[in-house]
C-alpha cells in the first residue's frame, strides 16, 4: 500500500508570460535596428523573428512540485504511537516544502514485507531526494538494508531502531536518529526499583510482557531489577507482539496460574500496557490489589491514566514523537545540504509518573 500526502505547490518565481514578451521587445527593436543598418544579413531577420516568437510563447512553467521523501515503515498496527509519529513528521516535512510517501508493509515486523517495500522505492528512486525507513528483523534484512542504501544512493535516516552495530558500518548517505531500546528499558526499570524500594518490597515478584522486537527494551529492565533485589522472582513473556489483545491474555493467564503476590507488570509499549490494564481489573483479587504497571512509549490514553492515578498504570517511559520527527526532519535537511551530520543522534527519554512519586536518578 502506498499512501501519497498531498500539499499545495510552492511556486518558485517563475516568470509570467507577459513578462518574458515584455523583456523580448528591446531585442527585437534592436535585430530590426541592425537589419536596417546593414549590420547583419537580411536572410538573418527572419530567423531571428521565428527563434523570439517561438522563445517568448514557449510554455512557461508556472510552479514545480515540491520535493518528495519516501518513509519506509516496518509496522503499522500499533495506531496510537506510529499514526502520531507519522502526523508530526509529515507536517515537519511540510513546513520545509516536502511531500511524504508513505510505504506500509504487508505484514508488521516482518522482513520480506520491508524488502519488498525497499525494492519499490528503488523502482521509483528517481522521484525522490531522501527517506526514512524503520528497520526490522536486523538479522535477515540488514543485508537488504546496505544493498538498499549503496543502489539508491539518497540521503537514508534511519529510526525506531539502530540498524548497524558500529558507526562505521553505516553507509555514508546513512544516519540514525532515535532512542535506544536499551535506554527505555532502563528508565523504566529505574523507576519500578524505586517504587518497589518505597513501598518497601524486599523479594518482588515482576511480570515482563514484551515482544521480539526491540528485546533490549525488556532485557535492560530485567538486569536492572535482578541487580537491585536479591530475592526477586521474574517472569518475561515476549509472545505478545506489542499488541494490547495479547498483553491482556498473557497477564491474565499468569495471575491466574500464579496464585501468588503480582507486584508489577513492566510492558514493552504502552499498547500492551492498557491490556495489562485491562487485565487486572477484570481479575481483581488481593494478589493483584497493588499491582503496578509500567509501560514504554507515552501515548495519550496511557499518559491520561497516569495523570489520573485511577488505575494501576503509574509510569511510562516516553518517546516523545514530535521530538523525534523534527530532528529526523532536521538530519535529513543536513545530509540533503551536503552538511557535515552525525552518524547518531540518540535521544534521552523521560519518565512520565504519578504526579505524587518521584523518580530516581
Amino acid at each position: 500500500m502506498v499512501l501519497t500526502v498531498d500539499h499545495h505547490v510552492h511556486h518558485r518565481g517563475v516568470l509570467a508570460q507577459p513578462v518574458r514578451v515584455l523583456l523580448m521587445l528591446p531585442a527585437c527593436v534592436a535585430g530590426v535596428v541592425l537589419v536596417l543598418r546593414g549590420g547583419v544579413f537580411v536572410w538573418a531577420a527572419p530567423g531571428a523573428v521565428v527563434l523570439v516568437a517561438l522563445f517568448s510563447l514557449w510554455p512557461v512553467r508556472r510552479g514545480t512540485p515540491t520535493d518528495r521523501v519516501f518513509l519506509v515503515m516496518s509496522t503499522f498496527t500499533q495506531k496510537y504511537w506510529v499514526l502520531d509519529f507519522l502526523q508530526r513528521l509529515h507536517r515537519s516535512l511540510d513546513r520545509k516544502g516536502l511531500d511524504l510517501v508513505l510505504k506500509v508493509p504487508d505484514r508488521d515486523h516482518d522482513a520480506a514485507a520491508l524488502a519488498h517495500d525497499l525494492r519499490r522505492v528503488l523502482t521509483t528512486r528517481s522521484g525522490y531526494v531522501g527517506g526514512v525507513v524503520w528497520p526490522t528483523e536486523l538479522s535477515r534484512s540488514r543485508p537488504d538494508l546496505l544493498e538498499f542504501c549503496a543502489e539508491v544512493a539518497l540521503p537514508v535516516v534511519f529510526t525506531d531502531m539502530e540498524p548497524f552495530e558500529d558507526e562505521s558500518d553505516y553507509p555514508d548517505n546513512t544516519a540514525f536518529v532515535g532512542y535506544r531500546a536499551e535506554d527505555l528499558g532502563e528508565e523504566a526499570g529505574r523507576w519500578l526499583v524505586g517504587h518497589l524500594r518505597r513501598c518497601g518490597v524486599r523479594s518482588p515478584h515482576v511480570l515482563i510482557v514484551a515482544s521480539h522486537e526491540h528485546p533490549d527494551r525488556q532485557n535492560r529492565c530485567a538486569d536492572l531489577l535482578r541487580a537491585e533485589f536479591d530475592g526477586i522472582s521474574i517472569t518475561v513473556d515476549d509472545t505478545c507482539d506489542f499488541r494490547r489483545a495479547r498483553a491482556h491474555d498473557a497477564v491474565q493467564a499468569h495471575i491466574r496460574s500464579s496464585g501468588k503476590p503480582l507486584d508489577a507488570v513492566f510492558c514493552t509499549s504502552d499498547d500492551m500496557a492498557l491490556g495489562a490494564v485491562d487485565a487486572i481489573r477484570a481479575d481483581a483479587s488481593p494478589n493483584t490489589s497493588d499491582t503496578v504497571v509500567v509501560g514504554i512509549d507515552g501515548i495519550p490514553e496511557a499518559l491520561n491514566l497516569i495523570t489520573s492515578a485511577l488505575s494501576p498504570l503509574r509510569a511510562t517511559a516516553v518517546q516523545d514523537t514530535h521530538r523525534l520527527a523534527e530532528c529526523a526532519v532536521e538530519v535529513l535537511q543536513k545530509m540533503l545540504e551536503q552538511r557535515r551530520t552525525p552518524k547518531r543522534t540518540i535521544l534521552k527519554p523521560q519518565v512520565f509518573h504519578t504526579p505524587w512519586t518521584s523518580e530516581i536518578a
